[in-house]
């Protein structure tokens, strides 16, 4: 599974708030790629163990010539923006071309994170977020904080279940 979207959205802390529930308030850039595996239980297919491997890619233009190998792998995109920040919300359409040129259309589910910030600072309406996830064919939209850790299980969980969908998975 690969977490794509611009640098500053939070793909980071939310792989660290899904795989570890933490949170740290340091912005660290992520060079290249980071990786974190997470075995995860279904309830809806019981006896399967699932381990997801996520790969959280860089999101600054810089690193685009490393991202290609990571999408090959990939069996799912979590396409991340920022709520906060219009401008990672209209990149996407830039980061869906860049995946679909390697690895065509795979499950997906979009998530428009930062939430514990939007009574403030939103400039992303949840329309919008639901309209765009909706011409993606994505498996759903979620508003998403990785501070607070809301909704990041739900819309792991959707995109796993997606998958198994896909590839009709029958036990």
């Amino acid at each position: 599974m690969v977490v794509i979207g611009d640098g500053g959205v939070g793909k980071t802390s939310l792989v660290l708030q899904y795989t570890e529930k933490k949170f740290t308030e340091q912005y660290v850039m992520t060079i290249g790629s980071n990786f974190a595996i997470k075995k995860v239980e279904i309830p809806e297919y019981p006896d399967l163990e699932v381990r997801l491997q996520l790969w959280d890619l860089a999101g600054q233009r810089h690193f685009s010539f490393v991202r290609p190998p990571f999408y090959r792998g990939a069996a799912a995109l979590m396409y991340v923006f920022d709520v906060t920040r219009r401008s990672s919300f209209t990149n996407l359409p830039n980061w869906k071309e860049e995946a679909e040129k390697v690895i065509g259309q795979k499950p997906s589910v979009m998530l428009g994170n930062k939430i514990d910030l939007a009574q403030e600072y939103r400039e992303v309406g949840s329309e919008e977020g639901r309209a765009l996830s909706e011409e993606y064919d994505s498996g759903g939209y979620f508003e998403t904080s990785a501070k607070e850790g809301v909704n990041i299980r739900e819309a792991f969980n959707t995109l796993v279940l997606t998958i198994l969908k896909k590839v009709n998975f029958n036990m």
